[in-house]
């Protein structure tokens, strides 16, 4: 080590004294040093933008967990205020259709002037056998407990909560709320972000020709969506990724492409059949955006590394 520092050091004295040799090997070297420190710059604020990007998306998962939970939430607050209506307990189990008919399209009436139109109630006499029970009806009834998931019906696809009506053991009846999986879309607007779901292309022959005929657009190969619902830059732009991308997007979980940053979360039904995928996300140009703040951040740390190092090489000079 001692005779690789002396050798050194008598180079460096040699180099000195030919100063054109000596300029050149300094420039030399700092070019390669200010390449060299761009690539560890870049490398790392990269590794910081990939960190961030996989934050965001890990918070946006948490918000349409608790968003979807929330909904069983208040789905079980309404079952209990019917649970309660001893007058309407009684219709249902006597298999009063008149009664309890009237009362469920009363309460339809006041969830769309409440501004909740994709809100039903639908309730189930069982010994009612005018209609089949779908089979999570069914299941409700076997096990005599709650059912909640998504489900896609000839309506469409909702977020629906199946509770049994129990007297002596025995189920009699069956309360049903449902939502549409769209109506998310307005609370993320709200807060300055946008949501759409894609559906899975295998699942439109249960959705019936009323509630599909010139609703949907095909996004690619796999996916479409209710494009009525999502008319905003960040729905309508999600056909235009590419198929590569759109594979590394479903891997990945998020992708920064035509100015939004999205996040995706993969949809079951109740039943553990994959329906299709939630897309939250935000612009990028939004100067208030965590997308936003967080590039501004990397760019004024690569710049001011940047302004340093080169600062440093020329002191040398």
């Amino acid at each position: 080590m001692f005779t690789f520092i002396k050798r050194l050091q008598e180079l460096i004295a040699k180099l000195k004294k030919n100063k054109g040799m000596w300029f050149t090997t300094l420039t030399v070297l700092s070019v390669m040093g200010i390449f060299f420190c761009m690539y560890v710059i870049t490398t790392m604020t990269d590794r910081v933008s990939k960190e961030v990007y996989a934050s965001m998306t890990k918070n946006y998962e948490n918000i349409l967990k608790i968003r979807i939970e929330n909904k069983k939430k208040e789905f079980e607050k309404l079952f209990v205020s019917i649970e309660q209506n001893g007058t309407l307990l009684g219709g249902i189990e006597n298999n009063n259709k008149i009664m309890f008919e009237a009362i469920s399209n009363y309460l339809n009436e006041e969830f769309l002037k409440m501004g909740y139109p994709d809100l039903k109630i639908k309730i189930y006499n069982v010994e009612n056998k005018d209609k089949v029970l779908r089979n999570t009806i069914n299941t409700v009834i076997n096990t005599r407990k709650p059912l909640f998931g998504s489900e896609v019906l000839p309506e469409g696809v909702f977020y629906s909560y199946l509770s049994p009506l129990i007297r002596d053991g025995e189920v009699f009846g069956v309360v049903e709320f449902r939502d549409s999986i769209h109506s998310f879309q307005s609370d993320f607007l709200r807060q300055g972000s946008d949501y759409v779901f894609i559906l899975d292309k295998k699942m439109l022959p249960f959705i019936s020709l009323e509630y599909k005929n010139n609703r949907y657009e095909e996004i690619n190969e796999q996916f479409i969506f209710e494009k009525a619902r999502y008319d905003t830059l960040f729905s309508t732009t999600i056909k235009n990724i590419e198929e590569e991308k759109f594979h590394k997007f479903l891997q990945s979980k998020y992708i920064v492409d035509d100015g939004y940053f999205r996040s995706i979360k993969k949809i079951t039904d109740i039943n553990g059949a994959e329906i299709g995928y939630m897309i939250v996300g935000e612009t990028t140009e939004s100067s208030g955006g965590f997308v936003h703040i967080a590039e501004n951040m990397t760019n004024t740390v690569t710049t001011v590394a940047l302004g340093l190092i080169i600062s440093i090489i020329l002191f040398l000079f």
